[in-house]
């Protein structure tokens, strides 16, 4: 389908691509990314294993497997090795819409082109400029990269996944050999990220039928590993065709609308997917979701389940609560019930409300540390493990008025 121009366009008259250790190369750490890249498939990883031996064998600074929506222009999620969140958080927000090297891959590919773009080779005599007025040159310099090659790994419609390479100034720039080299995983990934999608919506449908989620009395969404929807039951169809806050996209990719709440909750979905991939726990992510009278708490948990060959879904469970239908927590209705302290009812009630444990702690004047105190005491009184559940126990257990 795809065709490398490469050698026909740009090295038209160049000497022949060589490599000091090329023999080693092909016959060792090639086929080592290969095997990597097709082992990613099935393997409770994902491409992790992958991303991060290709930038120990090529001297990368950091990688990802970023997931768009090209429709929306925007940043669905993110698969990152050394992108701290910060970082990940200020591109998102500041360059993922207008990322030109993204969008230099992007032109290569609908030109029927398979291969890498680099940015000190393939943005032209104007790339500082556009470094500087996309903030991309900010970017990578907030993680200690600076510069970036990559190229269109996977794409379907609008979901579209870049494999993006970084290196920092002390590692040398990008080259078209190099880049060639590179253009020949393309091919690879391609078909292993298409069987990846494709496999992880299977895996977290079947997983999702054994929890039999329909029967809860609330809003379920589970996201799989590729960051699209792999189910959602009749609560959280009503919630979504009630409230034009959130909604499932063609491409079946979760988004919060407006700028800053698709950037926020893109990056609670990012660290729920990864932790999830890793089996790491990670702390229930609260976000609230307002749109004009209407308001949404959403729950972000990764989906962790037990290590046996039956669990192998990964993704996040996003839990919704409406508080259309009863807006207002009722702290003295937690206080009996629960048998909580006041301060554990204005915890709890704050939760409810789609606060952070960090936000509590700064309305509040307490620590972090404080909060969490108050938090394991009442978990331990509702005998609830997570925050998700906490969220869920309480809303069912009608403390809103």
């Amino acid at each position: 389908m795809y065709t490398n121009l490469r050698s026909k366009q740009r090295y038209k008259g160049l000497p022949a691509v060589h490599f000091p250790e090329s023999e080693d190369f092909f016959s060792h750490d090639y086929h080592e990314l290969i095997g990597l890249i097709y082992d990613a498939v099935t393997s409770e990883h994902g491409f992790f294993p992958f991303l991060n031996r290709f930038i120990q064998i090529f001297h990368g600074h950091s990688a990802s497997f970023a997931i768009y929506d090209t429709a929306e222009n925007s940043l669905v999620g993110a698969w990152t090795v050394n992108i701290p969140d910060e970082a990940l958080r200020f591109y998102s927000e500041h360059v993922s819409h207008q990322d030109v090297l993204v969008e230099r891959a992007m032109s290569v590919y609908h030109q029927g082109e398979c291969r890498f773009v680099a940015s000190n080779l393939d943005l032209g005599p104007d790339v500082k400029r556009l470094r500087r007025d996309t903030r991309a040159e900010e970017w990578l310099e907030s993680y200690g990269a600076s510069e970036a090659a990559g190229a269109v790994a996977y794409m379907e419609g609008h979901y579209l996944n870049f494999f993006g390479v970084q290196r920092s100034p002390e590692q040398p720039a990008f080259s078209y050999e190099e880049l060639t080299v590179f253009d020949g995983f393309l091919p690879h990934l391609h078909r292993a990220v298409g069987l990846y999608t494709r496999l992880m919506q299977k895996r977290c449908g079947d997983a999702v039928e054994r929890l039999v989620l329909e029967r809860f009395n609330r809003g379920i969404i589970i996201c799989d590993a590729s960051f699209r929807v792999a189910f959602r039951n009749a609560k959280a169809e009503e919630i979504l065709a009630g409230n034009g806050g959130l909604r499932i996209n063609d491409e079946g990719t979760l988004t919060a609308q407006g700028n800053e709440s698709a950037r926020q909750f893109a990056i609670l979905l990012s660290s729920a997917v990864e932790a999830s991939i890793a089996r790491r726990e990670l702390e229930d992510q609260v976000f609230n979701l307002e749109q004009g009278e209407q308001r949404i708490t959403l729950v972000v948990t990764p989906l962790l389940g037990r290590t046996n060959a039956d669990s192998t879904a990964r993704g996040a469970l996003i839990t919704l609560h409406d508080w259309s239908w009863n807006p207002e927590v009722n702290e003295e209705l937690l206080r009996s019930l629960f048998d909580l302290t006041d301060a554990e009812a204005a915890v709890a009630s704050e939760l409810l409300n789609g606060q952070s444990l960090a936000d509590i702690a700064q309305s509040s004047g307490r620590s972090r540390e404080t909060v969490k105190y108050h938090l394991n005491s009442i978990f331990r009184k509702t005998r609830t493990r997570r925050q998700g559940e906490l969220v869920s126990l309480l809303s069912r257990a009608g403390v809103s008025v």
